[in-house]
């Protein structure tokens, strides 16, 4: 399948690596089919690009490397809703905002996406409860390690 994108220009994504999403991203319900894309392999973030939109994309990072003990307790409708058997099949981004002029770069740990790798679904589920925060800063922590090395 070709898709041109405002970031990347065309590309040709294999339609089994579609991701389909049975309720759409918070905010962008009606854009339901994307694929994730490595930018660089060398850092954790990935690209999640709307196949529907070209212009629509999303910067995520796997939780695990932000925080290394994070835990997304899925209650089982959303388990269910994207036909989770193997939780080995089962992948977890978060999505990555960065504000304008990189004023800031935080990360919404709150409202995780789950992906079923083997059925090609997903969903951005919201976990109640939860101490994680939608804003997750990634870059004060970095910069408050220097600031104390520092001194």
């Amino acid at each position: 399948m070709k898709v041109r994108t405002s970031r990347f220009g065309e590309l040709d994504i294999d339609e089994a690596r579609i991701i389909s999403f049975t309720e759409g991203i918070l905010g962008f319900s009606q854009h339901r089919k994307y694929a994730l894309l490595e930018h660089d392999a060398n850092t954790p973030f990935r690209w999640l690009q709307s196949v529907e939109n070209g212009e629509l994309a999303f910067v995520v990072i796997d939780p695990l490397a932000v925080v290394p003990d994070y835990k997304a307790e899925l209650k089982p409708e959303d388990i269910q809703d994207i036909s989770i058997t193997n939780l080995e099949s089962a992948v977890v981004f978060c999505i990555v905002n960065i504000a304008k002029g990189c004023a800031s770069v935080t990360v919404n740990l709150l409202s995780p996406i789950v992906i079923n790798t083997e059925k090609m679904l997903a969903r951005q589920v919201i976990l109640f409860n939860s101490l994680y925060s939608i804003q997750h800063d990634l870059v004060a922590p970095a910069e408050a390690k220097k600031s104390a090395a520092a001194t």
